[in-house]
Formats: C-alpha cells, sequence, structure tokens
C-alpha cells in the first residue's frame, strides 16, 4: 500500500542520492517543511541569510528553506553568487505514533556557500552542527567540501532536467568532516574524522513531480496499475545506477555505555570503497575491541562486508516493466535477488565467564573466515570459497564426557582446526567442480574430499522448483577423491576405540582393524590387483605405517553414475559394485 507524503519522499530520495552531502545544510532533512500524511511535522528557521552578488536574494533563500523548496528548484539549479553566508538554520521535527510523540531539532551553524557560478559551489563549510533527541545529543565540528554541483544533485533526483545519457559528473569532489561526539543516558562516544572522496551522479529520465502524481493517484490503495508502478521503479533505478565513487573512511571511534558495569567499545577505522552503478560498495571495520572488565571482553581484527550488486534486481524489474503485478513477483522473486560478494574477518578473540559455570570461562580465537561467492545463476552462486584457519576450541576441563577428559589427560587442552569449501560451476561443460571439502586440525589430521560432477545443466539454477528438481536428479558424479592424513590423531584415537571394544592391546586392535579393512575391499571389489591395492593403502594406514591415504572413485561411464546411488551407497556400498574402479595409495 501506498501510504507516502510529497515531504518525506523528497528528503529520502535526497538522502539516497547522497549519501555522504546529508552533513551540507539542507538539501535532505530541511526539505521537509510543515506538515506531512505520516505525524510528521517538521519547522525550519533561518533568522539571517547574507548573499553577496546573488542571483537569488536572500528572502527567497530563506523562503527556499523554510518551506517553500520546490518553489525555487529552477533558481537554485542557476544560483550564481560570491558568497551566501548563514550563520544558522535549525530545523524542530516532531513525530508521532503508537500515542507517542517524539521531539529532535539539527542546528547547523556558520553555513558559507563560495564562488557560485551557475548551481556549482566552489566550497562549502559548516562551522559545526549539533542534533538533540531523545537518544541524546550528536555534534559534528567543521565540515569542509569541496566542490558542490547543485544543479547534478537536483538532476539526480528529478528535481531539475538533465540529460540521462550524459556521462555522470562529480555533485563534489572532497568532504572532511573533523571529528564529532554524542552523548546520551545510553552511551558516550567520540568520533574521529570522517573523510570522503568524489562522488558522481548522471540525471534522472524521470521527474520527481510525476513521481509525486503517482503517488498522490494512488495513495492508500492496495495495489497501483504496472505502469504506475513502472514510473517509480525507473526513477530508483536511475538514482541507484546513476551514482559512483564516494569512497570514504571514519577514523577511531571510542564508546562507553554506563551501568553498573561499564564497557568500553573501541573502534580503530571504517572505511568504504567507491559506489559503482547499482553495487554497493565493500565496508571494512578495522581493531574492533569491547572491554566489559569482569563480564569478558573481546577483540576482532578485521571485518569485512564485501559487495552487494543490485544490477540483477533492476535488470529483473526493467525486463518486467509494465507486467510488475503481484503474480508477477511471486513468480519471480528469484530474479530479484541481488548478488552478494560474501564476508570476512580476522582475529576474533572472545573471552567471558561461562553462565552456566561462573567459575570456568568460555574462549573462541579465530584466526581468518572468508566466504567469497560470485558468478551468480538467478540469484545463486556458483562459485564458492569458504575457508577459515586458527579456530581454536578448547578442551573443557571437566566435561562429564569421557572422550573428553581423556584427550585432556593426554595432554590435549585445545584443538586449533581450519575448513576449506571450494566449488564451482562450469556452463560450457556442464560440470561442477568440487575442488575441495576439507576438515582439518593441526597436528592431529585432516579429511578432504573433491568431486566432479556432470550434466549440471543451467537448469540445475532454474526459478522453476519443479524444473531444478528435476535436474537435479541427472546430476552425475564422475568422480571422486577422498584424502585423510594423520598427524597425531591416531595416537589419541585408537587408544579410546580399542578401549571401547575392550581390548588392552592398542596395536593388536589396530593390526586386526586393518585386516578387516582389507578383506572389506576384497568383498566388495573382489579380487582383483585394484583392490588389494586400495586394501593393503588402508591397512598401511590403520596400524599407523603410513600416515596417508587417498582414495579415488572413478565411474566407469565417462557420463558418471546418478548422484542418487552415491547417496543410497552410504548405507549400502555394494551398489556401486561393477559401476565404478577404485584404487587408493598410501604415503
Amino acid at each position: 500500500m501506498i501510504n507516502l507524503s510529497r515531504a518525506a519522499l523528497l528528503a529520502a530520495s535526497l538522502s539516497l542520492a547522497t549519501p555522504v552531502i546529508m552533513q551540507t545544510p539542507a538539501y535532505a532533512q530541511v526539505a521537509t517543511s510543515a506538515s506531512d500524511d505520516l505525524g510528521m511535522h517538521a519547522v525550519v528557521s533561518i533568522p539571517t541569510v547574507t548573499a553577496v552578488d546573488s542571483s537569488m536574494s536572500e528572502s527567497q533563500i530563506k523562503d527556499l528553506f523554510t518551506g517553500n523548496f520546490l518553489a525555487h528548484t529552477d533558481d537554485l539549479a542557476r544560483l550564481t553568487a560570491a558568497r551566501i553566508t548563514i550563520p544558522e538554520i535549525t530545523l524542530k521535527i516532531s513525530a508521532s505514533g503508537g500515542g507517542e510523540t517524539f521531539d529532535s531539532s539539527a542546528t547547523y551553524r556558520d553555513i558559507v556557500l563560495t564562488n557560485i557560478r551557475d548551481g556549482y559551489a566552489e566550497q562549502v563549510t559548516i562551522g559545526s552542527t549539533e542534533s538533540v533527541s531523545q537518544d541524546g545529543t550528536t555534534t559534528s565540528n567543521s565540515v569542509t567540501q569541496d566542490g558542490f554541483d547543485i544543479k547534478r544533485l537536483l538532476e539526480l533526483v528529478g528535481l531539475a532536467k538533465g540529460d540521462p545519457n550524459a556521462a555522470a559528473k562529480p555533485v563534489y569532489n572532497a568532504i572532511t568532516t573533523t571529528g564529532g561526539t554524542h552523548r546520551g543516558a545510553l552511551y558516550n562516544c567520540d568520533i574521529g574524522d570522517v573523510q570522503g572522496t568524489a562522488f558522481s551522479a548522471k540525471a534522472n529520465s524521470v521527474a520527481l513531480a510525476d513521481v509525486i502524481a503517482i503517488i498522490d493517484q494512488y495513495k492508500g490503495t492496495d495495489a497501483p496499475p504496472p505502469e504506475a508502478l513502472s514510473v517509480l521503479v525507473t526513477y530508483i533505478s536511475d538514482i541507484v545506477r546513476g551514482v559512483s565513487g564516494g569512497a570514504g573512511s571514519v577514523g577511531a571511534i571510542a564508546c562507553e555505555v554506563p551501568g553498573e558495569v561499564p564497557v568500553k567499545v573501541a573502534i580503530s577505522g571504517i572505511s568504504t570503497d567507491g559506489f559503482e552503478p547499482a553495487i554497493y560498495p565493500d565496508v571494512r571495520i578495522s581493531g574492533v575491541s569491547v572491554d566489559a572488565g569482569a563480564m569478558g571482553a573481546g577483540a576482532l581484527g578485521e571485518f569485512v562486508l564485501k559487495h552487494i550488486d543490485f544490477n540483477p534486481t533492476f535488470d529483473a524489474l526493467d525486463a518486467g516493466k509494465n507486467q510488475l503485478t503481484e503474480d508477477w513477483f511471486q513468480s519471480n522473486w528469484r530474479l530479484l535477488l541481488p548478488s552478494f560478494g560474501g564476508f570476512s574477518f580476522a582475529d576474533l578473540d572472545i573471552d567471558a565467564p561461562n553462565p552456566d559455570k561462573p567459575d570456568e570461562r568460555l574462549a573462541a580465537k579465530v584466526g581468518a573466515v572468508d566466504l567469497s561467492l560470485g558468478n551468480y545463476v538467478f540469484g545463486i552462486p556458483t562459485d564458492i570459497s569458504f575457508t577459515g584457519r586458527g579456530i581454536e576450541v578448547p578442551v573443557p576441563e571437566r566435561s562429564g564426557d569421557p572422550q573428553l577428559e581423556a584427550l585432556r589427560a593426554a595432554g590435549v587442552t585445545g584443538v586449533n582446526l581450519g575448513f576449506d569449501v571450494v566449488a564451482a560451476w562450469d556452463e560450457a561443460s556442464s560440470t561442477i567442480n568440487v575442488g575441495k571439502i576439507a576438515l582439518g586440525a593441526l597436528d592431529l589430521g585432516s579429511l578432504s574430499i573433491s568431486a566432479t560432477l556432470g550434466n549440471a545443466t543451467d537448469q540445475l539454477f532454474a526459478v522453476n522448483s519443479d524444473v531444478a528438481m528435476n535436474a537435479a536428479f541427472q546430476v552425475m558424479v564422475k568422480d571422486v577423491t577422498i584424502n585423510v592424513t594423520d598427524d597425531g590423531v591416531g595416537k589419541l584415537a585408537w587408544p579410546l576405540m580399542a578401549e571401547e571394544q575392550g581390548k588392552t592391546d592398542v596395536e593388536a586392535y589396530r593390526t586386526e582393524m586393518a585386516g578387516f579393512a582389507e578383506g572389506l575391499a576384497l568383498q566388495l571389489l573382489g579380487s582383483t590387483d585394484a583392490a588389494r591395492q586400495l586394501g593393503a593403502a588402508v591397512g598401511d594406514f590403520v596400524t599407523g605405517r603410513k600416515g596417508n591415504v587417498t582414495i579415488t572413485i572413478t565411474a566407469k561411464d565417462p557420463n558418471g553414475i546418478p548422484l542418487a546411488y552415491f547417496v543410497a551407497a552410504q548405507d549400502d556400498p555394494s551398489i556401486l559394485m561393477g559401476q565404478v574402479d577404485v584404487t587408493g595409495s598410501a604415503n
């Protein structure tokens, strides 16, 4: 249901168009005036304005900011002046909802625009800003913006007519804020300098007036017609796809949450790469630390949220123009999914008391984790890499588990784990290459599996779930390789297994199990050289004579074996008899 006011739409559009320019005086927040349909009332006051050699009078500038913005957009796009000085702009907002009223205010002081020619200001400075709400008071020190193309910003949001086919132009060249603070009952923060690089934009092909007319016409309706919805989609698409650049960084942030046990939170820095058309950039957070005293502490070296590509979303919406009904969205929701690049983090260290056992502490360390996703097909990533290193898992001192207690008795106080998952789909050969699915423990051992799957057509990723399911049943397994290493786990595991079986001679038990493995290979594969080689390799590994064993299963049919056969073989390996060649080697 559409239920937006003109003022709220204007503010939202300007906010979306200018992720950093929000710190300039009045191109987003102060655009809202009078009252709207959302229970929000905003009042802007400007006591004085001084305009030197300006194409707009001082009274027109005041009128622009204090309630008649849309009437002056053409004048603003053509603005020329040597200098415009506004000592103070105050915005007061009251919002109501749920029987409550929320009041907030924002004050911008010492605003100066210099050398403005045809809507382009050479520099914009703000002496300071202060916002007050029920959450507390936030202040920002001086803001300096080099270059501000007012006309291009108005063209981006459809308030001025521009050429949507023309190349992008900088809305600003650089922006700097010299720190700030927040003081409130819930938390207090000191915020470092903010730096922003050039941010560019293209003109919108849809006028904001047309968007407002549609919203007014269909306000309160459950489903506006597809052609009306397509206009709104085009308007948003032009904004999202029309911006680029704007990389930025925030300096050190230090916060404290007051209370019986104060909590200190610090971040050494935050940075973002530049925007690309419809692509939200990587975001990096570095040097995170949390100190809650006896309640625990934590640290994180770095967290990266990788880019999110919304081009697939808008490609689908563009293709579905004038068809955007509820049924269309239900049938095509997969096409609307953006492509998420993944995430990574490093040097995670947490130490906190165990809530179940106050005299013990819970500790966790992770060296690095990285998830990378790519080559999306209808919202599904077909190129996947997921890795982890240095995942330290402590063995509890008093777990009640005899096996864990046996590990501690053997001197194992913790396990350092790592994992790898690497897989990719090759469209040309309709093949899924599972490069590795592996889990390893430092100084203990590892297990890895790789495989080649054939007949993996693009229907495997079809939007229609029935088509995708049918394609999954057609996938064929061409080969599987299993590799196991023993870097010390055998010395710990075999005594435990022998004890469970009531065996006192561990070496004799291992020899017995090696003989069983060799016999099983002959039973399943027949009395062949390959079966004997496999049995000998497994036997050498079980006895500990060799620390590594590799088993390769290859389908005799070059097209592979149905995946369902391999699934069923987990319970009955004999299903694969006669259909695969199995080889083994030990090192």
